[in-house]
């Protein structure tokens, strides 16, 4: 009578616990030593390998991602898909010919002609429409990091980047597109596939971020996709950044895709804005979310602001405001969850920014004013908070522009002793806590140093923080907020 070898002998868990130790090739050898081995390995394989996975809007990888769609058991588990703005590019070293040739040779469609003919969405689309537990489609241009088993430098890139390169060049990045118009690619393209994943994510470090251009979505084919969202993450810039308006209306119309955007998406529970520090489109589309609901229709450009009665988790980063506008927002919605991220507060004059006292500890004393007793907000947090002076004789926000007077506060770790001071703070509720007494006790441990000129324009910081969580969430590590793949 034959015996087994003695791999098969061992039980599962322990085949599981040899696999965790291999790299990703070593895995895949693993995987072939034999038809019981592979049964053994394939539910985690199944699960680290293609519950999320990362594709750019290049034929060969959307054609891995329509593969993956068909197949009888990965379907099943993909729940998240990612869309970089990488692109194939010629190799930077030896021949500059490999791609071209490389597609050619594959029958693939050059970038250009798949989206200009439209073929980009239709194979988004069939992809979409094959994936039964999809939840969470996202837009990013960076790779994640943490890909353990390859090591800890190893990141998640996405399906395909090696495309018609040699293997001196596979170190190298792939080029970047803007992401101005894959968000309304990836909406219709959902919208033609009748899906409905409860999550919009998108995650940019790099310029430019989405416009108001890309949010020109709202049609027959787009609103099931919009009125099912959950959860909306968004990094947005205006279209001509510092750009003065000749009106008041001239920012109106420049807004209303974003608005029209957000009002189709009633049922979202988790709101996520960043915007870029030296704008004022922040505060204008803050000042227009903290408005009270009005019964009156719109009238172009003019919209009515939100009543949003599902919003529980309100993230807002990388933007300019003043104390009322952001105390408005906070009020006015039955939060559970708040994170403040790279958030400056304008000061209407000199005397006001020179002062002892910061503008954050007069949104601190002011929220907790008017937080109702029973407030169910549970969690909040603030990182790198700044103020500064940078009105217009109006003293309405413009836009704050490299080297305007700005101070950046910090918090005191004891109100009576400045000698410890943080960048955050972050309150979660407890037996027996109160948020209304955390606001008033963090206004006093607020802590400005004397003025010092500071860059908005670099982004480097808040990069690290944005991961698959972007915003802030410290406490538990907010962005995700972003994460990539390719194996």
């Amino acid at each position: 009578m034959a015996t087994l070898p003695p791999m098969l002998a061992l039980p599962p868990e322990l085949i599981l616990r040899i696999s965790s130790t291999l790299t990703t090739p070593e895995l895949g050898c693993f995987r072939r030593v034999c038809k019981q081995v592979e049964v053994q390995l394939f539910d985690s394989f199944a699960r680290e390998f293609f519950t999320k996975r990362q594709f750019m809007i290049e034929h060969p990888s959307l054609q891995a991602l329509v593969g993956i769609a068909k197949h009888p058991v990965f379907s099943k588990h993909l729940v998240e898909v990612i869309i970089s703005t990488d692109t194939l590019t010629s190799s930077a070293h030896g021949n500059q010919d490999l791609l071209p040739r490389a597609l050619s040779a594959g029958g693939y469609m050059h970038r250009d002609m798949l989206i200009h003919t439209g073929h980009a969405r239709d194979m988004l689309a069939e992809a979409f429409s094959k994936l039964p537990n999809l939840r969470t489609v996202g837009l990013r241009d960076y790779d994640g990091k943490d890909r353990i088993r390859d090591g800890h430098h190893a990141y998640w890139r996405s399906y395909g980047w090696t495309f018609g390169r040699d293997e001196a060049d596979h170190r190298h990045h792939c080029a970047q597109v803007s992401p101005v118009p894959l968000l309304p690619m990836l909406l219709y393209a959902l919208g033609s596939a009748h899906a409905t994943p409860s999550n919009i994510e998108v995650f940019l470090r790099r310029h430019p971020k989405l416009t108001p251009a890309s949010f020109d979505v709202v049609s027959d084919a787009t609103k099931p996709v919009l009125r099912a969202l959950r959860t909306v993450m968004l990094h947005i810039m205006p279209s001509r950044p510092h750009h003065r308006a000749l009106s008041n209306d001239d920012d109106l119309w420049h807004q209303l895709p974003i608005k029209r955007f957000l009002g189709n998406t009633p049922a979202v529970e988790e709101l996520r804005l960043n915007f870029e520090p030296n704008e004022r489109l922040a505060h204008q589309m803050l000042g227009w979310l903290g408005e009270a609901v009005s019964a009156v229709p719109a009238n172009l450009p003019h919209v009515p602001s939100l009543a949003l009665p599902a919003l529980r988790t309100l993230d807002l980063g990388k933007l300019n405001t003043d104390v009322g506008t952001l105390v408005s927002v906070l009020a006015k919605f039955d939060l559970t969850t708040v994170n403040l991220w790279q958030v400056t507060l304008q000061c209407k004059d000199r005397t006001e920014y020179e002062g002892e006292i910061s503008r954050w500890t007069r949104f601190f004393e002011a929220l907790a004013h008017v937080l109702s007793p029973t407030s169910g907000l549970k969690r909040f947090s603030a990182g790198y908070p700044t103020q500064a002076l940078n009105a217009n004789e109006n003293n309405s926000i413009n836009s704050i522009l490299n080297g305007a007077e700005l101070r950046r506060v910090f918090f005191k770790k004891d109100q009576a002793d400045d000698s410890q001071k943080e960048d955050k703070a972050s309150y979660r509720a407890g037996y027996g806590s109160s948020i209304k007494h955390w606001l008033e006790e963090i206004a006093g441990r607020i802590w400005m140093p004397s003025y010092q000129p500071i860059d908005l324009t670099d982004d480097s910081e808040d990069d690290e923080n944005e991961e698959d969580e972007d915003v802030s969430d410290d406490s538990e590590g907010n962005e995700e907020d972003d994460v990539d793949e390719d194996e």
